[in-house]
Parts: structure tokens; C-alpha cells; sequence
């Protein structure tokens, strides 16, 4: 008798040719699809300014579930990548309880760094966490370092594979079915941004000789193409930290703080001026920006008098029609008020 069960449906594995690269949308017609420089479709000019977001890890224990945690950080990420976020800062606004199974700065550090790592190199840079057990629920970033099947790009994320004893430099996997060979001799599993010739996925085949590249900065694509490259991530243990501590040599040069107490008008100021690093900095949901600063012991300052640690210190809920605004709703109102004068006031050489 004929065997009449269906056939099993062909599974995809990281180990076959058709996962070699990135994790492709089975719905694109990757294979009829012509192939698209990004470097040509990407609107923005070249910058060296950046924009920071400071947010309270305390964000997450408003989510009452794990699922919710996730979906609500996912909010925010997204957020990130829509306003071109150059580096999130969560900070510790309150002392964390000693039974809680979730640490709200980890959590949130662990799922950013997830949606910001390209699909094809999570598996060797995202260590398995049960933070990330809802990581299905999350929305893709879709921008320039995570490639298409058919997108030709200048510039791409690479982890750093098993160096050969008998070859100079290292290869490096950055989502083609070819790799790529630098001349930089460096650990195995070493994330890097690499230089090639622009060339898509769909244009290469395992098998083949390893394409020329070079290790740059990951600032270089912002900096010399005006491509918007993700952003980094830092903890801070208070907020006083998220300014002392700041990435830029210079500090940040600009800050915004954002409250829905003692603040003025969002909609009647006018945005930042002149900066090279911008900092916007957001309170938890209950006490806000006042709160976190009054509790910093290496601050001493009164929680009335926040507003003079900023030079702009606006609410965003003056005329909206709640009593309140989430942060993550605030995030979106302040950063789409300020776009316009962001992309003007922002130093770009």
C-alpha cells in the first residue's frame, strides 16, 4: 500500500546553504528580485554628531508579565531606530528589590542588543538568556546593517571565525554565502564592521574564494555615507552616571531633559542649538527625571532644581488630552518634535 502521509515540509538550519547568510523573509521573492545598492536609496548626508536616549530601567516594571516586558521594550527599540538613536543609556533609578525575577537593566540591555544584532550573527553573539524567551514577539529593526537577501551593501557586520594556522588576517562571516578575508588577524568571535565592494547575497555561492575586505570603525558608515548604523548600548548604575560617564571625550555638549513636572511647554520651545553630542533624558513612571535625580547620592540636588542640570527641560503632556504619558509615548512626541531641529542644529564635520 502507497504511503499517503505528506511530505515533511524542507526545515532551514543555520548549517545549509540557505541560511548561511541573513535570515531572509520567506515571502520576498528573493530569487526574481533584483538586486539594489543602499548606499544609492539612503536620503540622509554624512554626520559625525550623535543622539543619545537616556531611559530608567524602571520602564519595565510597569509590564506585569515577561511577554508584555518584551513587547514593551520592542516599543522602544523601535522608537531607537526610527529617530536614528546613535546610543541608548539604561540608568537605575531605584534600588532593585532583591526577589525580583526579571533585573529590569539586564533585561532590557539583552533584548536592544538582540533586535540590533543582524539575524545572521545572533547565534554566535547573542548568548541564550530566559530573558529572551519572547524574542518571536518582537518586531524586526529592518535597517542598513541588516541586509536583504538582494541588497547590495558598501559596509556590513561580520563575526570573526576560526583563524587558520596556515593563512595572514582573519575570515570573517558577514552574511554572504562567501566570506570575507581582512588582513587584521583577531579572535574568533569577534564582531566587526567590514568594507567591501558592494555585492548581494543572492550574487554569491558557498565555495567560493573569500572577497577582499577592511575593518573600519563602525562610525564610518554614518560618518562618511550617511547611513544610519544602529546604536550602542550602556548601563549606568545612577543617572549622574549617565553623564560622567558619557562615550565622547568632549561629553555631551547638549541635554534635553523630559518630565511631566515644573517643565516648560514642549510645543513653545524652540530645539537644541549648535551640538555635537546630544543627550535626551527621560524619567521613570512614577516620580520621573525629579525622582531619580533626588535619589542620586553622588548629585545632591533637589528634586525642584532638575531643571537646571539640562539646558532645555520640557513637557511633552501639556496639551494632550491624558493625564499622563508613557514613556514610551513620550519618547515618540519629543523626538518627533525635535527631528527637524536635530537634523539642522547637528554638527556634521
Amino acid at each position: 500500500m502507497a504511503n499517503t502521509q505528506p511530505k515533511r515540509p524542507f526545515q532551514k538550519t543555520f548549517s545549509n546553504q540557505h541560511l548561511s547568510g541573513p535570515d531572509y523573509d520567506r515571502d520576498r521573492p528573493g530569487k526574481y528580485q533584483k538586486t539594489s545598492d543602499t548606499s544609492v536609496t539612503v536620503p540622509t548626508l554624512p554626520r559625525t554628531y550623535t543622539v543619545s536616549i537616556a531611559i530608567p530601567s524602571s520602564i519595565i516594571d510597569s509590564a506585569p508579565t515577561l511577554e508584555m516586558k518584551t513587547i514593551l521594550a520592542g516599543q522602544l527599540a523601535r522608537s531607537l531606530v526610527l529617530f536614528n538613536v546613535d546610543e541608548v543609556v539604561i540608568y537605575q533609578d531605584k534600588v532593585k528589590k532583591s526577589n525580583q525575577r526579571v533585573d529590569p537593566d539586564l533585561f532590557l540591555a539583552r533584548i536592544f542588543q538582540y533586535m540590533e544584532t543582524p539575524q545572521y550573527l545572533r547565534k554566535a553573539l547573542v548568548p541564550l538568556s530566559p530573558d529572551l524567551k519572547f524574542a518571536g514577539l518582537l518586531p524586526p529593526l529592518d535597517i542598513p546593517h541588516h541586509p536583504g537577501m538582494h541588497e547590495k551593501t558598501r559596509y556590513r557586520e561580520g563575526v570573526t571565525l576560526k583563524p587558520s594556522p596556515h593563512e595572514t588576517g582573519s575570515l570573517v562571516d558577514v552574511g554572504l554565502f562567501r566570506r570575507v578575508r581582512i588582513d587584521t588577524a583577531l579572535q574568533e568571535g569577534v564582531r566587526v564592521t567590514v568594507e567591501v565592494a558592494p555585492i548581494a547575497a543572492m550574487d554569491t555561492k558557498k565555495g567560493q574564494k573569500p572577497l577582499p575586505g577592511k575593518v573600519v570603525s563602525p562610525k564610518t558608515p554614518r560618518e562618511k555615507a550617511g547611513i544610519y548604523w544602529g546604536y550602542t548600548i550602556r548601563l549606568a548604575s545612577s543617572f549622574s552616571r549617565v553623564i560622567t560617564e558619557s562615550p565622547y571625550e568632549e561629553g555631551y555638549d547638549y541635554t534635553i531633559g523630559v518630565s511631566d513636572r515644573s517643565a516648560k511647554d514642549l510645543y513653545g520651545v524652540s530645539g537644541p542649538s549648535s551640538f555635537s553630542h546630544l543627550l535626551v533624558a527621560f524619567g521613570g513612571p512614577l516620580g520621573g527625571l525629579q525622582e531619580a535625580i533626588e535619589a542620586d547620592e553622588d548629585l545632591k540636588i533637589a528634586g525642584e532644581d532638575t531643571a537646571n542640570m539640562f539646558d532645555l527641560f520640557v513637557d511633552p503632556n501639556t496639551q494632550s488630552g491624558t493625564r499622563s504619558v508613557r514613556l514610551e509615548e513620550s519618547l515618540a512626541i519629543v523626538m518627533s518634535v525635535f527631528r527637524p531641529s536635530i537634523i539642522k542644529a547637528g554638527k556634521r564635520d
